[in-house]
């Protein structure tokens, strides 16, 4: 059985806004995060787990996150790409 999970992912023109919102959690340029990302997706294929990309705005995360009273962290770019990946997410 596989599992499915969902991965916070940005464009090259939203990343330095996730740069900006989410200081000192991306130092690495964009080519860097991307690389990151896809060794990620690949070490979880191994392990049976889809990883599917969320392509999330910048923009509307922050304003989920002010919503939601969170800080725009970790656990907060995981639970709005989970909301937002599921079939009925919108990003």
């Amino acid at each position: 059985m596989k599992a499915i999970s969902y991965a916070f992912f940005v464009s090259a023109t939203e990343y330095p806004k996730l740069q900006a919102a989410c200081s000192g959690d991306f130092p690495h340029d964009y080519a860097e995060y991307c690389a990151r990302m896809d060794r990620s997706i690949q070490d979880a294929a191994a392990d049976n787990v889809v990883i599917e990309k969320v392509y999330v705005s910048v923009e509307k995360f922050l304003a989920w996150c002010a919503e939601a009273n969170v800080p725009p962290g970790n656990l907060s770019r995981a639970r709005y790409a989970a909301m937002t990946g599921y079939p009925w997410g919108d990003t």
